[in-house]
């Protein structure tokens, strides 16, 4: 009897993961037996398989099926080996050219306009490097990726090689519906991400007229059509009082979540931004008291405040950014970052970066981990200094810094953000200065109370082992 496998089964191997397969639709790999590997790897249509218990289950949990005739697998299910580490995703910006002039940019080094981008034929360099690394999702940002001559091209040329456009970050701008309708056709589950700085904030931001316009048509456009949509949404001084009216409106228009961010200390940022930055306690005090506000609305709307607390009010679930880690299942061989550890992240120019919120700070400080156009992304991905820094385990982190060898909250904030480190400090292994503040000022223990007060039931997600929440116990040992 002959079997193939599933066209929605794709089998992967990497250096450190010889046994794996993808499901469409989703980002991460999924760990096989070898055993459940080498069987699947038959499944061709073409050979002859004995009927076995083990292909029993494999057919019945839809990896595989009996074969028609002539039917074997497609070019993106057959097994494929990966000589290098393995990362499912790529955070590409396609270009550096923006029709906005924004104020905060992290993507920017200074002030200067951001005038490259990647040429076709090294975005076809690129996607055939991601393919052979085995790459498969891929978030497409700029500047604004919309502005690239070849856009479709690529978002084609993505769907044309079994991946999958996870996520599109726009302006919004330029978003029509022959593209919304086009990514439909070709089966794209994706996720638009749309800049939308708070009512009657987000042209001073963007630094253009109408922006707000332009951003409310296009989240209006993107549901009418059916996706899914996140509003990503800065926070400073003058927006503040905005924020509740804000999250409303984008409530009331069916947006899935909205995502807000600490408008923070980037090159750009402090160039422009005068006093408008938030106090990172002044933050937490301000998103706490948005936080009540909303849990006492009924809104529907999932809120993400960055590096603070994220909860869904349909799931009826919360957790906290800072805590990365159950304190319980802690060890020292730990990624320090695992959104970079699963991303690479691509800057318009070529440069990779460990996130690219990262990518302005080191790229005002001239610091360069290897670059896409001159050097192939599987070499990027096998070994050098790119691949160190992602790869970095968090006893690096609590090596580097004195405070966190002593510190009882460190089984679960681990260091906290790179990006943020970074950004404060200038230096990607410094501790992050703002989860001090997180876990030493209480918020875990005020957060606790809005959702257990809230009238509804709450779960909190975030695991802290036996941590008290007012930080009166040490975290348990591993």
């Amino acid at each position: 009897m002959r079997y193939v496998l599933d066209q929605n089964v794709a089998l992967r191997s990497w250096e450190l993961v010889p046994w794996a397969c993808y499901v469409r639709g989703r980002q991460y790999a999924q760990k096989l037996s070898r055993e459940q590997f080498e069987l699947l790897a038959r499944c061709d249509g073409v050979q002859e398989l004995g009927q076995t218990e083990l292909l029993g289950r494999l057919e019945r949990a839809g990896f595989v099926h009996e074969a028609r005739e002539g039917e074997t697998w497609s070019e993106w299910s057959a097994p494929r080996r990966c000589d290098n580490r393995h990362f499912p995703g790529v955070n590409w910006a396609i270009t550096g050219r923006c029709n906005f002039n924004c104020r905060h940019c992290f993507m920017a080094a200074d002030n200067g306009p951001m005038l490259g981008e990647f040429t076709w034929e090294e975005c076809v360099s690129f996607l055939d490097e991601c393919e052979k690394c085995g790459i498969q999702s891929v978030t497409l940002t700029g500047g604004e990726p919309m502005l690239h001559p070849r856009f479709m091209d690529i978002v084609r040329d993505i769907a044309r090689r079994g991946m999958y456009l996870i996520e599109l970050n726009t302006n919004g701008s330029l978003l029509t519906a022959q593209a919304l309708d086009e990514l439909k056709a070709l089966d794209m589950d994706t996720e638009l991400k749309l800049s939308f700085d708070g009512l009657g904030w987000h042209d001073w931001l963007r630094g253009v007229p109408h922006a707000e316009e332009q951003a409310l048509r296009a989240i209006k456009l993107a549901k009418e059509k059916g996706f899914r949509v996140r509003s990503q949404t800065n926070v400073h001084r003058g927006n503040l009082e905005a924020m509740y009216d804000t999250i409303a409106l984008l409530d009331g228009l069916g947006v899935e979540e909205i995502r807000i961010i600490r408008t923070t200390e980037t090159p750009r940022w402090r160039q422009n931004g005068g006093d408008a930055a938030l106090g990172v306690t002044e933050y937490y005090d301000e998103m706490t008291k948005l936080i009540g506000r909303c849990l006492e609305s009924g809104f529907g709307i999932g809120v993400d405040v960055w590096q603070f607390a994220h909860f869904r009010p349909r799931q009826g679930n919360y957790y906290f950014h800072p805590v990365q880690s159950d304190c319980g299942r802690y060890r020292d061989g730990i990624p320090a970052c695992r959104g970079a550890r699963g991303t690479v992240a691509v800057s318009y120019n070529g440069e990779v970066y460990p996130c690219n919120q990262t990518s302005g700070t080191f790229a005002s400080m001239g610091v360069s981990f290897g670059n896409v156009k001159t050097t192939p992304l599987h070499e990027l991905l096998s070994g050098g200094r790119y691949l160190e820094l992602v790869t970095m385990p968090v006893s690096e982190i609590k090596e580097h810094n004195g405070p966190c060898r002593s510190c009882q909250y460190w089984k679960c904030c681990m260091g906290g953000c790179r990006a943020i480190a970074l950004a404060f400090t200038g230096d990607y292994r410094h501790y992050d200065p703002a989860k001090c503040a997180f876990f030493k000022g209480g918020y875990m223990s005020r957060l606790d109370e809005l959702f257990r007060n809230s009238g509804r039931p709450y779960t909190c997600l975030s695991e802290t082992g036996s941590m008290d929440r007012r930080g009166e116990k040490e975290p348990p040992a591993p």
